[in-house]
């Protein structure tokens, strides 16, 4: 595979009265794609328990799965899989990673206050 440009896109960045959700994918020159997230307030209280009301986590996608990934994006040869990921707050980048078999690794996760 060439080297490609490293690249970062903002997939999620919300604020509600559960708190402040953040999600970016980051893609380094070989062509991995790392999704790091960062989740603060109640939101990570209803899922941890209580007093944890933060966490934070890094997975990635290796470059040998990213044309799985563009293809289940619905894209092709020229485009980049990056702007095709889905954006906003309900963008589900997980279960469209589960539901076409891309695999990815946990490389970090933290939870805390």
């Amino acid at each position: 595979m060439s080297e490609l440009p490293p690249r970062t896109v903002v997939l999620r960045d919300h604020s509600d009265e559960n708190g402040t959700r953040h999600l970016r994918a980051v893609r380094n020159t070989s062509g991995d794609i790392t999704l790091e997230g960062h989740d603060l307030g109640k939101g990570v209280s209803d899922v941890f328990g209580p007093g944890i009301t933060e966490y934070e986590w890094a997975h990635q996608i290796a470059a040998s799965d990213a044309a799985r990934l563009l293809t289940a994006l619905g894209g092709g040869p020229g485009d980049d899989v990056l702007d095709l990921l889905p954006t906003g707050p309900s963008a589900n980048i997980y279960g469209l990673l589960r539901t076409h078999g891309i695999p990815y690794t946990a490389t970090f996760s933290r939870h805390g206050s």
